[in-house]
């Protein structure tokens, strides 16, 4: 074997060996960069407060996000995919859910139009919401939500009797005096008796109890959604509220029509009725799920723009702190520097411990922010259940690679100054 054979295999070895022990080395730098850390705690937390801060922020931010979405899925869930709604009133709306202002501009005659010229793209249930309205059946009173509609209502609203049987044709044309209760009012009224067939009053007007709807709970809003009477629209408008107006048109789009395409045909079917030429502004308010999203949206996005500058403003206010301790740390650290260097430490090493102990402190900083960030995504909803807010893999993966870059980037000055000492002179 020749003399440059017998070199090639040496060196091959050296940088096999080398390959070896690299992350050997690496562990070895990170245990003394750790180690450098636990030896100045005071300075390790001054350097993790900014870091921290920031990361509490971004937490929260994406917490806002996280839960904005899932209230945006509740809610779309809950007013329905291919549902529209049509209410009387024009101008502003009330609420994340859409609730038009009241008003008188909707007639029984529009609800026929609509039907008669676009039944065949959409269930359409014309109706009157009633709030705080007197229920009693024998020595027992309530308050609650009265709802006139069609026998449409419950394949529009996707909301069908559980035990006895809905409002069909036939009490809707003869105004009749027939209720289908929620299962709250039932409980609240009648106990645990079965309540089909007895008699209540509803604003002193008595009917008999025909059905009992399916329960669906709580809404996304946070009201009881099963706190509700239904009873024929032809019974509530002449017998009970005495009102020639409607409050709103429910429609389910049929599966082969497309949501957009029906709302732009009833918009131009009401105006083309009411007699309104844009510009003038509509008598009337039509919402559909992208309508809720965008609103919900909209509401939550300043916040959110706020508080990602200012988680960002934070870290980098943190990662200028860090930086600055670590080059005040090491004008202290130099003969420890050189000693290290005369012992065998190369520029590489002592750039890889100073670069891992600023990615460290930020690490550790992150820990510190999301655990204070979490407390707030977690009561808040607690306690103000209309503020969306939600866990979210994102957090933590948002808070790493942040935090990360803050101690990269704002390590990368004191390290490689730290490098760039001369061992000779470090030991003077």
């Amino acid at each position: 074997m020749s003399a440059a054979d017998i070199a090639l295999d040496v060196t091959s070895a050296r940088r096999s060996r080398a390959k070896r022990l690299r992350p050997v080395r690496m562990l070895r730098l990170a245990r003394h960069a750790a180690g450098a850390l636990w030896s100045q705690k005071a300075k390790a937390f001054l350097m993790m407060i900014g870091t921290a801060v920031g990361i509490m922020l971004l937490t929260a931010v994406v917490g806002l996000s996280a839960g904005v979405q899932n209230r945006i899925n509740q809610i779309t869930a809950f007013f329905g995919p291919r549902s529209i709604m049509v209410f009387a009133g024009g101008g502003h709306l009330h609420g994340a859910g859409g609730r038009a202002e009241a008003g008188t501009t909707l007639k029984l005659q529009d609800a026929q139009a609509i039907q008669n010229q676009y039944g065949y793209e959409a269930v359409v249930a014309p109706g009157i919401f009633s709030g705080d309205t007197n229920v009693k059946a024998g020595g027992v009173g309530t308050q609650t939500h009265l709802v006139c509609s069609t026998p449409d209502y419950a394949e529009a609203f996707d909301w069908y009797v559980q035990e006895g049987a809905p409002i069909d044709s036939d009490d809707e044309r003869s105004m009749a005096r027939v209720a289908v209760l929620g299962t709250t009012v039932a409980t609240n009224v009648f106990g645990a008796e079965d309540p089909i067939g007895k008699h209540i009053f509803i604003n002193n007007v008595p009917f008999v109890v025909k059905g009992l709807l399916t329960s669906k709970g709580t809404s996304a809003m946070g009201f009881d959604q099963d706190d509700r009477i239904w009873i024929p629209l032809s019974t509530g408008m002449n017998r009970v509220l005495h009102q020639d107006y409607i409050r709103f048109i429910r429609m389910k789009v049929r599966p082969d029509y497309k949501v957009a395409s029906v709302v732009d045909q009833i918009t131009q079917l009401i105006r083309q009725r009411h007699r309104i030429v844009p510009p003038e502004q509509d008598d009337f308010r039509i919402i559909t799920p992208d309508f809720i999203a965008q609103r919900v949206q909209s509401m939550a996005r300043t916040t959110e723009l706020v508080g990602g500058a200012l988680a960002l403003v934070a870290l980098l206010v943190g990662g200028v702190v860090l930086m600055n301790i670590l080059l005040l740390s090491l004008s202290e650290r130099v003969p420890e520097i050189g000693l290290k260097r005369a012992l065998g430490a190369r520029q590489r090493d002592i750039l890889v411990e100073f670069l891992s102990e600023s990615v460290l402190v930020s690490l550790f900083g992150m820990i510190l922010g999301v655990l204070l960030g979490l407390l707030p995504v977690l009561l808040i909803p607690r306690l103000f259940p209309m503020m969306p807010m939600a866990v979210s893999w994102k957090t933590f993966a948002y808070a790493a690679l942040f935090s990360t870059g803050v101690g990269l980037l704002f390590g990368v000055q004191p390290a490689r100054r730290a490098a760039k000492l001369n061992p000779v002179e470090a030991l003077r």
